[in-house]
């Protein structure tokens, strides 16, 4: 489907027949004809303001039996887990950003990833009860009275000299990057219950134990390659309860250099491709921390959220990236922002073409950077970009000029759940 098509459908609310073979309904378009200008990204009528809107009418509709599933890197980080729960605890900014950005959009689902995770969960648990549970500027509060979140490998020291500086220790020496353990975490937040007896994490899998990886034997010791982790970040199969059936959360995340230069494209490849195995049925070599063996077990119904790929748009990675997305057990429905402002014509924005981007890039080319992939057995009723335009409801929320705007954007997905 080209982009123009995508947006008349987004317009009009007509059906559009998409080359997976299922059917994309655009729930922008239909709602927006329901009434003013009710869905972020609407611009706003002459005469009239953001604040002549009604918050509780500025949610994009769903149907009440689909599942709408989102995720968004939030960027809550800081020097240490200690500071970031000091500053959620005082009132942070960012976060009522974050969590006015969530209540707009109001998922069922949220997987957040590039959050920072202490031991005992009390960031996510401040995050959820005095942020999402509280009203922001008029919006709807959420309630997700279920909450989870476990250890990341970001900033796990591994006890070798993994950059090759001659010091142990330091992010560039940590299992995936980071300054300290859970600098760069994932949090999921539901409105339905979580199967924690069937939970399945994968921090421990080593990089070594994946047939024909990528591993340069001249790159790595017998040490290294023994201790090694393959995942940098968080992979993580967490079954939610809806209408007496699983539904499966895999949330992925990558931990990486901010420097490119500093990425290392095969263990990004095998990391790619050790999500893609699990959830096509193929990692049969695969294990868990609990050490249970094997990849998802074929024909359960599950949506892949997160962060599963650089998030710098690497050339190196353009094949993983387009042997992910079109995989047989995937749907990619390639949501665009919610918008009558195309993103690659918007004001310093000039780099920006590309309709699905996540990521806003000031001095290069946006990317898509966070993942909202629903298995081939789901149908999918709607999706989008929360990326509204200069003039249009909610733009001081992504507003480049904010101090308090992240450089990511919310993807959301809504799945019908019978």
């Amino acid at each position: 489907m080209s982009a123009a098509q995508r947006k008349e459908a987004c317009r009009s609310g007509i059906a559009a027949a998409a080359a997976a073979g299922f059917v994309l309904l655009s729930t922008s378009g239909a709602q927006a004809a329901a009434s003013d200008y009710p869905t972020p990204g609407q611009p706003v009528a002459p005469g009239e303001s953001t604040e002549d809107l009604d918050p509780a009418a500025t949610t994009a509709e769903k149907d009440e039996d689909d599942l709408r599933a989102a995720t968004m890197n939030a960027e809550l980080t800081g020097a240490s887990t200690e500071e970031v729960l000091a500053d959620l605890r005082d009132g942070l900014p960012e976060a009522r950003t974050l969590a006015e950005t969530v209540q707009i959009n109001a998922p069922d689902v949220l997987v957040l990833t590039g959050v920072s995770s202490d031991e005992y969960g009390e960031i996510a648990e401040t995050l959820n009860e005095e942020y999402l549970a509280v009203s922001q500027n008029g919006q709807e509060p959420l309630d997700y009275p279920h909450v989870f979140t476990a250890e990341t490998n970001s900033g796990l020291d591994s006890g070798a000299d993994l950059d090759d500086d001659g010091v142990i220790g330091g992010p560039g020496d940590a299992i995936g990057y980071g300054e300290y353990p859970g600098h760069y975490g994932t949090v999921i937040f539901s409105k339905h219950p979580i199967e924690e007896d069937q939970v399945r994490t994968f921090q421990e899998f080593l990089w070594d134990d994946m047939p024909e990886n990528s591993m340069e034997e001249d790159d790595f010791s017998e040490l290294e390659r023994s201790i090694l982790r393959l995942s940098t970040g968080t992979l993580w199969d967490v079954p939610i309860r809806v209408d007496g059936e699983n539904i499966h959360l895999v949330a992925s995340s990558v931990a990486l250099p901010e420097d490119s230069q500093d990425v290392d494209p095969a263990r990004g490849s095998d990391e790619r491709r050790m999500v893609e195995d699990f959830i096509s049925g193929d990692g049969w070599y695969l294990y868990d921390d609990e050490g249970q063996e094997g990849p998802l077990i074929p024909g359960n119904r599950f949506v892949l959220l997160g962060q599963p790929m650089s998030p710098h748009g690497l050339e190196d990675e353009a094949d993983g990236l387009d042997s992910l997305l079109s995989s047989y057990v995937l749907q990619d429905t390639e949501p665009t922002a919610v918008t009558d402002q195309p993103v690659d014509e918007r004001v310093g924005a000039e780099h920006g073409t590309d309709e699905s981007a996540t990521r806003a890039v000031p001095s290069g080319t946006d990317v898509r950077a966070s993942y909202a992939l629903p298995g081939a057995m789901l149908d999918v009723n709607g999706s989008g970009v929360f990326w509204p335009g200069e003039g249009e409801y909610g733009y001081e929320l992504v507003d480049p000029e904010s101090p308090d705007a992240p450089e990511d954007r919310l993807v959301w997905l809504d799945v019908g759940t019978l």
